[in-house]
């Protein structure tokens, strides 16, 4: 997991969708755009290798927040309102497994909790396939948060 400002993670070579993936996350009118699926890129054979998920929801208690993965994807989260917390730990095998692997939805779940690392607007979250993440967790009290979720073909 890498955690830092968006004009820094700008500055990390992750190669060229993850650069592309921060420019689309700086443009302006990004933040404007209606909840939904936004495709950002595609290969020739039609798969789509970045996209962003814009969510628009209220906060929730940790509990009732679970420990998500993915395995063909990273995420790049982004809040352009409201605040929250991610619950964080590595995904290892002693993780109960609660909901398994989609390769469709590309997601699964397990069981447990995660350290909750707050998440203000400006602040974006990288995580790979061996981060476990519980998102949208209240801190403390509920707020209604914006947020992209860029996924990047790994």
């Amino acid at each position: 997991m890498i955690v830092d400002t968006l004009e820094n993670a700008a500055k990390l070579d992750l190669g060229p969708r993850f650069a592309k993936a921060f420019a689309w996350l700086r443009d302006p009118a990004n933040a404007a755009l209606p909840a939904g699926h936004h495709v950002i890129e595609t290969a020739p054979d039609g798969t789509e290798t970045l996209f962003a998920n814009v969510q628009e929801y209220d906060t929730r208690a940790p509990k009732d927040c679970r420990l998500e993965f993915h395995r063909r994807y990273a995420d790049i989260q982004f809040l352009f309102e409201g605040n929250e917390a991610i619950g964080w730990r590595p995904l290892t095998d002693d993780l109960p497994v609660t909901q398994p692997y989609s390769e469709r939805d590309d997601i699964g779940f397990v069981a447990g909790e995660g350290a909750p690392v707050p998440f203000a607007p400006g602040v974006c979250f990288v995580l790979f396939p061996q981060d476990a993440h519980a998102p949208g967790q209240r801190t403390p009290a509920a707020t209604r948060v914006k947020k992209a979720i860029v996924k990047v073909l790994l």
